[in-house]
């Protein structure tokens, strides 16, 4: 029924006007997910030392931490910008809006390179393909990521490659190799595993199948157990 030239509109009843209105709203609210999930990655924990953080993350979900989410930030995983470069582009967004337009899950791949200098050593070349899963919700009148971060599928020097070199996730104090399993290399590459086939995007029927929005199990729906 939508597809219709302008001169139809006034020949719709006011239901399907209503329904017509309804289906752009919600298309209009992926590309606004798309410019916040874009933004969440050119500043990427702001990189920025000392500049007023860009608010994009949910503050008011019940399902919210954000005494700890604030103080994550205020730990930096680098002691100098000098040298550090993230430039993630995130590509094949696969999103779904619920029939309300305020919740949406989405799932992005990223492929980037990094420059990474911990310290005041000379930076790491580094190369690395990651998702991004994630869901968001309507708050204060705007899209809001509610949860969801890169996780790794490859991290490695540029010149070593992914199969005997694997980075794992910066942070401060450093992860250990079950914690960095554990968090976002749970599910990154292993050259003795199959690759699992997760996070699966979201498909039409995620809200009907899993309503509600803190929910994650829709990104291993295909896992063999």
């Amino acid at each position: 029924m939508f597809d219709i030239r302008e001169c139809d509109l006034d020949l719709l009843t006011e239901e399907e006007f209503d329904q017509l209105e309804a289906e752009v709203n919600r298309l209009i609210s992926v590309w606004k997910i798309q410019n916040l999930r874009g933004n969440a990655v050119i500043f990427h924990d702001d990189q920025h030392i000392g500049e007023k953080r860009r608010e994009l993350n949910s503050v008011k979900h019940p399902s919210v931490d954000v005494e700890a989410l604030y103080a994550f930030r205020n730990k930096p995983v680098v002691d100098n910008l000098s040298g550090n470069m993230l430039a993630h582009p995130i590509t094949t967004p696969v999103i779904e809006v619920n029939k309300e337009n305020n919740k949406a899950r989405g799932v992005w791949w990223s492929i980037g390179i990094e420059g990474l200098s911990k310290f005041q050593e000379i930076p790491v070349p580094i190369v690395s393909i990651g998702m991004v899963p994630g869901a968001h919700i309507v708050e204060d009148n705007e899209w809001r990521i509610l949860w969801g971060a890169w996780q790794r599928t490859t991290k490695n020097d540029y010149h070593a490659g992914w199969i005997n070199n694997m980075i794992p996730t910066n942070t401060r104090p450093p992860l250990t190799p079950e914690q960095d399993r554990a968090m976002l290399g749970k599910y990154a590459y292993q050259k003795d595993e199959l690759r699992k086939p997760v996070p699966e995007p979201p498909r039409k029927d995620t809200w009907e199948q899993f309503p509600d929005e803190t929910d994650q199990s829709w990104l291993t729906v295909n896992l063999v157990k």
